[in-house]
């Protein structure tokens, strides 16, 4: 509903999802690698519904970045290609989640660059604000992209890693339209690839 500019369609999805987790008495309710569900249930939500929640709302990467940090998390082996990250609109600017996609990515990279304009002054991937939900907007897209793709030039790497559903379709259009083979990976398969399993024998 966000995506598309329908507040009343966004207004009926979040009261779904606030109802349910209501229901079920859950204290957090997380949000995957999609930065339009992120803003939708995280800051546009409360507003929406005409209320509060009464529990707490994260992106997955938030959720990882504490289990990281608390020691929940054990992974093994490094990715040794060179890795590089686009920042989400959503979840970087509107949303300040920065360093913990930063952390997350050291525990499984040998070597990371940041493109040089990233954060809250990452450039946009050229799907921002609905724009991917429009047919009619490929050209714009495509010319927004130029800039994502200088970036990503400048900095070389074997392959690109987001935390964004959208942004990850619009980095692999974008990627193919130019002609550069660069895969894109969401971040946490990226992490679910060298989590270590505890339930193997030794």
């Amino acid at each position: 509903g966000i995506q598309i500019g329908n507040k009343d369609i966004a207004a009926e999805l979040v009261q779904r999802v606030v109802d349910t987790a209501v229901k079920l008495g859950v204290t957090n309710v997380i949000s995957p690698e999609c930065g339009h569900a992120y803003t939708a249930i995280r800051w546009e939500g409360p507003n929406l519904i005409g209320r509060s929640y009464p529990f707490g709302v994260y992106h997955i990467i938030e959720v990882l970045d504490e289990l990281r940090a608390s020691g929940k998390i054990k992974t093994e082996g490094k990715e040794t290609d060179r890795l590089s990250m686009h920042d989400p609109c959503n979840l970087a600017r509107k949303s300040g989640v920065i360093q913990q996609q930063r952390d997350l990515i050291d525990l499984v990279s040998a070597d990371f660059a940041d493109l040089k304009e990233h954060g809250k002054l990452q450039w946009c991937c050229g799907a921002g604000g609905g724009v991917s939900s429009n047919e009619r907007a490929e050209e714009l897209k495509m010319a927004a992209f130029k800039h994502k793709k200088a970036q990503i030039e400048e900095v070389e790497p074997d392959r690109m890693v987001t935390m964004c559903a959208t942004c990850r379709t619009q980095l692999e259009e974008g990627l193919e339209e130019f002609n550069m083979d660069i895969p894109v990976v969401g971040l946490t398969e990226l992490i679910a690839d060298h989590l270590v399993d505890e339930k193997k024998p030794a």
